[in-house]
């Protein structure tokens, strides 16, 4: 130290407090405020194919399902369909999935994928469509960062709480008042 003084010691409980508090508190607004939006995609009047999302599955080597909602934005003079959806894991073109379809034109799929990498989902289609496109993981890594936190803030205030005071004399004076 430049004056002379000696640095003050800080016990690795205080920071895991810290730390830990810091890092459940930007797991927490992180996940409040990061959505996956998707622009609806406009296939044409003719019939044509569009890229409308990649996504990464299998993290740490789990099994995932990959779930697709789309609703139609045509009106009653547009004529809205999908024809086909065709994903690519890494390259490969994985089985066409079955789409389920609803009165209202909207339609849903669950693909299971097992391996791991990057799965592109192409589609093809007619009109305006918007698209919710997730993955649902076996495995839910989106957890693991606020858990890692969570366990060191509660080690740090456990810790914390065993810690014996230093100084007995004041604890004596306090206690005889």
């Amino acid at each position: 130290m430049a004056g002379g003084g000696d640095s003050v010691k800080v016990a690795p409980h205080d920071l895991a407090i810290i730390v830990g508090a810091i890092g459940l508190i930007g797991a927490i607004v992180i996940s409040l405020f990061a959505t996956s939006y998707i622009p609806p995609v406009d296939f044409g009047e003719d019939q044509s194919n569009q890229e409308v999302r990649s996504l990464s599955i299998g993290v740490l080597g789990s099994n995932d399902k990959i779930i697709i909602d789309g609703n139609p934005l045509c009106n009653a003079n547009t004529s809205c369909e999908i024809n086909s959806i065709v994903l690519h894991l890494d390259g490969d073109e994985l089985p066409n999935p079955e789409i389920i379809t609803e009165e209202d034109g909207s339609f849903y799929t669950t693909i299971p994928v097992n391996g791991s990498g990057e799965v592109t989902i192409e589609m093809s289609g007619i009109g305006s469509w918007e698209f919710d496109i997730s993955a649902q993981r076996q495995i839910p890594v989106q957890f693991i960062p606020a858990i890692l936190a969570l366990i060191m803030l509660v080690w740090g205030v456990w810790r914390k709480m065993q810690e014996t005071t230093e100084d007995s004399d004041i604890e004596d004076v306090v206690s005889s008042n």
